[in-house]
């Protein structure tokens, strides 16, 4: 028994030991716990059924659609993006399904050819060629897919699938005309534009003659870079003009608008925008912009293409229809007197009732 007992007693300290001697044992980690904030609400109520009058309203019209070809970029403050934001405008508002694709930057004639082709192979329903350099391309291809409509911004052929759509830009530059003379100092102004193309053109006439409306023996400089994109040569004709003593700018044409909205900022004149909004663009130097509104007309050549009346016509944007609008520099506004306003607001009257008779503006000459 004693043998027992001391042998029990043995086998209990010598499991003692080895419980001594083996490695600690790794404790548990505790449950990871998701935030607050990022636990699934969980709501005893019954669920919600939402009424019949918001959900959304799925159409079985197939989309029409638009395919939008811009010489320049989408964003450029300018020419491209015043029809971009025009074309989802109409998107927006046509009344039924669009489609819209967008493709920037097919400046070269070589390449215009091959984009118009593209999108008529694709089944679009319009396509949209933005600048006079469409003209001749848009002529051939639209002739080679009769069922497909084209639109041309700005220019004067047509055919029974292809619509110009243009700008009375002598209206807008009128008014900029009178708001310019009614501003200057020197009585001298400048105007700078792309190329000397029609709607530009009539836009240099327009200025002018809206401008010695209210001076006769004011003097206009006038100049064209023979190019939309050449923003070192606007520049240099803007600081140029102001050398030569003018102290209100205007211009037309793209991306030169950008460059000369900037000489009038560095020599601190006054200037006006043209296309889009550009005031922000010299926000201490632009008076107003001549803001151009596509999106109505888009919207008229998608819907008479549709009901098959699109074709052999001209499309216009102007003060009549909303399609020109000038919108002022609320942070400038304030240094136009009331009679300068009262004047420009009688002569856009004037001009949307055809009272004011501008004369052959693509004959007159400019100096």
């Amino acid at each position: 028994m004693k043998r027992l007992t001391m042998l029990l007693s043995v086998i209990f300290v010598l499991g003692m030991v080895l419980a001594a001697c083996a490695p600690a044992a790794t404790p548990a980690a505790a449950p990871t716990v998701a935030p607050e904030t990022t636990k699934p609400a969980v709501s005893t109520a019954a669920p919600t059924v939402a009424p019949e009058a918001t959900k959304p309203v799925v159409s079985t019209e197939k989309p029409y659609r638009v395919a939008l070809i811009l010489p320049g970029r989408a964003d450029d403050v300018s020419w491209n993006q015043a029809s971009f934001e025009g074309l989802n405008w109409a998107k927006e508002n046509a009344g039924f399904p669009v489609e819209i694709k967008v493709v920037e930057q097919v400046y070269d004639v070589a390449d215009i050819e091959p984009a118009l082709r593209d999108y008529a192979q694709q089944g679009y329903d319009l396509v949209i060629g933005h600048g006079f350099q469409f003209q001749e391309p848009i002529i051939k291809v639209a002739a080679e897919f009769p069922k497909t409509n084209f639109a041309l911004g700005t220019g004067f052929k047509l055919a029974p699938n292809v619509g110009v759509y243009d700008v009375r830009l002598e209206q807008g530059g009128y008014v900029m005309g009178i708001l310019a003379a009614m501003m200057t100092k020197t009585n001298i102004l400048g105007v700078t534009g792309g190329l000397d193309i029609s709607e530009i053109h009539r836009g240099h006439v327009g200025f002018k003659l809206g401008a010695e409306s209210v001076n006769p023996k004011i003097k206009v400089i006038n100049s064209f870079i023979g190019d939309f994109n050449d923003l070192s040569g606007a520049k240099e004709a803007a600081l140029n003009q102001v050398s030569a003593g003018a102290d209100v700018l205007w211009q037309s044409g793209d991306g030169i608008g950008i460059a000369v909205l900037g000489a009038c900022a560095e020599k601190n004149v006054l200037c006006m925008g043209n296309n889009s909004n550009q005031n922000n663009l010299a926000p201490k130097n632009s008076l107003a912009s001549v803001v151009y509104a596509w999106g109505p007309v888009y919207v008229q050549m998608m819907k008479e293409a549709k009901a098959g009346t699109f074709g052999n016509k001209q499309y216009w944007i102007d003060f009549s229809n909303d399609g020109i609008q000038i919108i002022w520099n609320d942070a400038l506004k304030s240094q136009v007197s009331a009679d300068t306003l009262a004047k420009i607001e009688q002569a856009r009257i004037d001009l949307t009732k055809n009272v004011i008779n501008l004369g052959d503006l693509d004959n007159t000459k400019l100096q």
